[in-house]
């Protein structure tokens, strides 16, 4: 029998409402608790999906075992006994509802799909597409796609169901190709370029078009990664002024503009992009902008300056890149860390490269990204021209292993077939 439960306000409050980002929580605190404890247990202790979908809905007669409730009380700080005990009267409920706008924030409250779209980014940076996929075409699906109807009447809800739509399938199509899947990605990024003209801030297509941009790079469509940007910045200057946008559709530029070669095209359209993102702090974001911030820019530059063979600047910006993304953003560190090693290696350092390399392996076990699974087999394939240097025999060996763990990990999360 179902009842109302403390559970999900307290979830929706700590910004944890997607299973997988709650899971990936959970994980790290089982982990915490096994130390403090010192008990290993602890750290296999999980929760399933069928149980976490019980405990939403208040499906759950009693408390969980014994050892959930002791990693669920550090993850909330909060008794177990209050997580499960019943809202008993609409003041109560009212009360919960107050304190989960306190702590999440009044915006992500009055709009669940803000709320949503934060969780399913905060997901897919630390454990890749792999893992999320499914969980954002369900709720595009499920959720939203029955609010694009429902709010038709409203102007204001019409508007934040479609931006939220725009940006989830956006991110759907991102996800895809993470996974390997880019007949899907491409789907999706039609289909998100379409719903956004329903939009009357333009912003949201630009976004669309800055990420088809990058996904084109990204398959080696390098005429068509310029082009995109360059539409993206045409239709940009037609609404308001949006300074990460901007920054980032010039370093989609830049970057295509070095993979053809045209070194002072490039430059400038980098020196536009640094210009730009100096404007963040002086105008208002966009909820349906992707973030994109010094780090991101200092990322996209290394590429940039790496194409053009431009080494010693190379190095500069793989290094700001690294030293401003934190530890949390495993993928992206992931990707900054393999540009890092591949510059190394162009400067004739396999030893520093080495370090970069078991760097990386050890951050990245646990995330699924055919993207990054396939530069790292490219970066395998670079280390291979020094193998006479002892380090670099031991890390490609390493390298092998991981592979085939990486292999049989993405298997077990390969996409459906046909369009979502």
């Amino acid at each position: 029998m179902r009842r109302a439960i403390r559970f999900p306000a307290v979830v929706e409050a700590h910004r944890m409402r997607i299973y997988e980002t709650f899971t990936m929580h959970f994980e790290r605190a089982a982990k915490e608790v096994a130390r403090l404890d010192v008990n290993p247990s602890f750290a296999s202790v999980y929760v399933s999906r069928s149980s976490w979908d019980r405990w939403m809905v208040g499906d759950i007669k009693g408390l969980p075992r014994q050892a959930t409730c002791r990693v669920l009380e550090h993850l909330f700080g909060e008794p177990a006994e209050y997580l499960f005990a019943p809202l008993e009267s609409e003041a109560g409920q009212q009360a919960d509802a107050g304190a989960a706008v306190k702590m999440a924030g009044a915006d992500s409250v009055a709009s669940p799909h803000l709320a949503a779209m934060e969780s399913f980014r905060l997901a897919d940076r630390q454990l890749g597409g792999g893992h999320v996929y499914r969980s954002v075409v369900h709720y595009l699906n499920t959720v939203v796609a029955p609010s694009l109807f429902s709010a038709a009447d409203s102007r204001e809800d019409g508007e934040i169901a479609f931006g939220a739509a725009v940006v989830l399938t956006e991110m759907a199509a991102w996800m895809a190709h993470d996974a390997g899947r880019d007949d899907l990605a491409s789907g999706h990024f039609d289909r998100a370029l379409r719903l956004a003209r329903s939009l009357s801030d333009v912003t949201a297509g630009a976004n669309v078009l800055a990420g088809m941009s990058h996904l084109a790079l990204q398959t080696d469509q390098v005429g068509a990664a310029a082009e995109l940007a360059r539409s993206g910045l045409a239709r940009l200057a037609a609404g308001p002024r949006v300074p990460t946008l901007s920054a980032r559709l010039h370093a989609m530029e830049a970057r295509a503009l070095a993979q053809l070669n045209t070194k002072r095209e490039a430059q400038r359209a980098l020196d536009t992009a640094r210009e730009a993102l100096a404007l963040t702090h002086t105008t208002p974001g966009s909820q349906w902008v992707a973030p994109f911030d010094e780090a991101a820019l200092a990322s996209e530059a290394a590429c940039v300056f790496l194409d053009l063979g431009a080494l010693k600047a190379a190095a500069k910006e793989a290094e700001r890149a690294l030293a401003l993304r934190d530890a949390s953003r495993v993928r992206s560190r992931a990707f900054g860390q393999v540009t890092m090693a591949r510059v190394l290696l162009a400067q004739g350092q396999p030893d520093a490269a080495c370090s970069v390399g078991m760097e990386l392996l050890d951050a990245c076990q646990s995330v699924t990204s055919l993207r990054l699974s396939s530069q790292l087999d490219g970066l395998q394939a670079d280390f291979g021209q020094h193998r006479q240097v002892p380090e670099v025999r031991e890390l490609l060996s390493r390298m092998t292993t991981t592979a085939q763990h990486r292999r049989l990990l993405l298997g077990s999360l390969a996409l459906p077939e046909g369009p979502q």
